[in-house]
């Protein structure tokens, strides 16, 4: 049964039209979030809504009574989102905003708590095949790597103006790469010369440091690094997993996939309730934890999937429930 199926689902304030082109995005590990997150009616929360696959399964196993909040950052994500979960009607709102605002939007919305929410990290498909934004380093397309592109300044003025140390710290925090100094370095020398303006100047730029030809691997960190710093993503991602803890009701549960081991580790360490506030954590204090891990480890996709999948293949899913009222 479905409440208003006919009704679309309600368009934020200010959310400006966007052409979208309807393309199938298959969800991740998405039995296994169905099986962690469904208990019965109330409000549930999905804070990378991107193409509507996760909660168009959510939806779907939930009871009519049921209603789900969505949000992402990306404009043409919630497009997509908003054609694929039409049949739901007004079971669904879409929010335009990252989900480290979900706290503010409960408040103004009087939403009370949530019986689950779901955070699916990190870049989509969609994203990665937009020849536009620069989110691939096997296109040549300008450098942006703004989830929301109304907000901050994309990643060509960023490579162009930061300093060498900022530089330097990001490709070794948010990549992990060795070379982080080296690179920055030949970065600062380039631009120097000529403007960096798309991915291929980023390139050409770290040529001197990893040649002509580097291994695939290493650019996929490099862009990495510098999109989590474009878009302050692990610093969003523990304010918005705190959020959404404190809006659970009891028993509610948290789900969380992640790609990469920055992700997996931040989130671990939430759910296991010993990532304090850092004036906290500076003071030697630990909080209470909120929460109880339900996976003792993580859940990864199976052969099958992965098969038919490939993007899977990185992804982890931990769970956890609200302990604390």
């Amino acid at each position: 049964m479905r409440a208003r199926a006919r009704s679309r689902p309600r368009r934020p304030f200010g959310w400006p039209e966007v052409a979208v082109d309807v393309v199938e995005h298959l969800p991740v590990l998405a039995d296994e979030v169905v099986t962690a997150l469904v208990r019965g009616p109330g409000w549930y929360f999905d804070g990378t809504v991107g193409g509507g696959g996760h909660a168009a399964r959510l939806l779907g196993a939930l009871p009519a009574e049921a209603r789900l909040l969505g949000f992402d950052r990306d404009r043409a994500a919630l497009a997509r989102a908003a054609e694929r979960l039409e049949r739901f009607g007004d079971r669904v709102r879409l929010v335009h905003a990252p989900f480290d605002q979900l706290g503010e939007v409960m408040r103004s919305e009087r939403l009370g708590s949530l019986a689950g929410a779901l955070f699916d990290l990190g870049l989509s498909s969609l994203q990665l095949g937009d020849a536009s934004r620069g989110f691939s380093f096997s296109l040549d397309a300008p450098l942006d790597l703004r989830f929301d592109d109304t907000d901050g300044a994309p990643a060509s003025d960023r490579l162009m103006h930061e300093p060498e140390a900022t530089l330097a710290d990001w490709f070794f925090r948010y990549g992990e790469l060795r070379e982080s100094r080296k690179l920055a370095k030949a970065i600062v020398a380039y631009r120097k010369r000529r403007a960096i303006e798309r991915t291929t100047d980023l390139k050409d730029a770290v040529s001197a440091v990893w040649g002509d030809r580097p291994h695939p691997r290493k650019l996929a960190q490099l862009f990495q690094a510098l999109r989590i710093a474009v878009n302050d993503e692990l610093e969003r991602v523990e304010r918005g997993l705190k959020q959404a803890a404190e809006a659970l009701a009891p028993e509610g549960r948290l789900a969380v996939i992640t790609y990469h081991s920055l992700e997996d580790r931040l989130t671990k360490r939430f759910m296991s309730g010993t990532l304090p506030p850092r004036r906290e954590a500076q003071l030697g204090a630990i909080r209470e934890g909120l929460l109880e891990p339900v996976t003792r480890k993580a859940i990864v996709p199976t052969p099958s999937e992965v098969a038919m999948n490939p993007r899977a293949g990185s992804a982890r899913l931990r769970v956890a429930r609200r302990i604390a009222a």
